[in-house]
């Protein structure tokens, strides 16, 4: 490899990529492409898609299944959200299962969270994993962030950071650039837009940030081994 890839630790269509190594994320039951070097997956049940426990657990199953794949490195997105139209409660025990799985396989976990945050770092600190837990497409404020960080937390943003009205450009100002990732999520574009985006939020070079990132990459998947 002759130059540091750009890292797009999130996204939902596939992309056949040269510059980028990407981390598609597939639900239980899906299908993956087998490893080429560059494409990485993450799978679970996000809480849109939460139904009866019994076939709950029946998807659960299959991220096991899935989570016996070395380049299925992360497990989620998973989370908790109260906009969704699907039961909390269960959400909840959904999560916590999901959490169990990234702690017996030795994956991060990358949470979906919508107006939760509490929910999320009081489970954080219920269960205590060992495991890193990523916030994807993060967007919230300050005091949130400064709560979350404490607790070891790391941080993908995406195209918030275009946002100017968005709480996700203070937050990214604040954290060091060790809990830092990008991702493109369901945005059809490049993730070099973010990180171009985020050096200039935070005055370095695009070059620094993609060291940072591709270290901070390096650095959990070193952790789960």
């Amino acid at each position: 490899m002759n130059s540091i890839p750009y890292i797009d630790i999130h996204t939902h269509p596939f992309k056949t990529e040269t510059d980028t190594i990407t981390v598609q994320n597939i639900y239980p039951g899906e299908g993956f492409a087998a490893f080429e070097g560059r494409n990485f997956y993450s799978v679970g049940l996000h809480p849109w898609h939460i139904k009866s426990s019994d076939q709950n657990n029946a998807k659960l199953m299959m991220i096991e299944e899935a989570a016996e794949f070395d380049h299925v490195i992360f497990i989620g997105e998973c989370g908790l959200d109260k906009i969704a139209k699907t039961d909390l409660e269960e959400q909840k025990r959904v999560f916590e299962a999901q959490v169990f799985i990234a702690e017996e396989y030795n994956k991060p976990l990358l949470i979906h969270c919508v107006k939760a945050f509490n929910e999320i770092i009081g489970l954080h600190k219920k269960l205590h994993p060992k495991m890193s837990w990523i916030l994807h497409g993060y967007n919230g404020n300050l005091q949130i962030t400064k709560q979350l960080e404490k607790l070891g937390a790391l941080f993908s943003f995406g195209y918030n950071l275009f946002n100017s009205n968005s709480k996700a450009i203070e937050s990214f100002k604040y954290l060091p650039v060790e809990k830092i990732f990008f991702e493109t999520d369901e945005f059809d574009g490049e993730v070099e837009r973010m990180y171009l985006q985020g050096a200039k939020l935070k005055n370095i070079s695009v070059e620094k940030l993609k060291q940072s990132v591709w270290e901070n990459f390096n650095r959990i998947e070193i952790t789960r081994i």
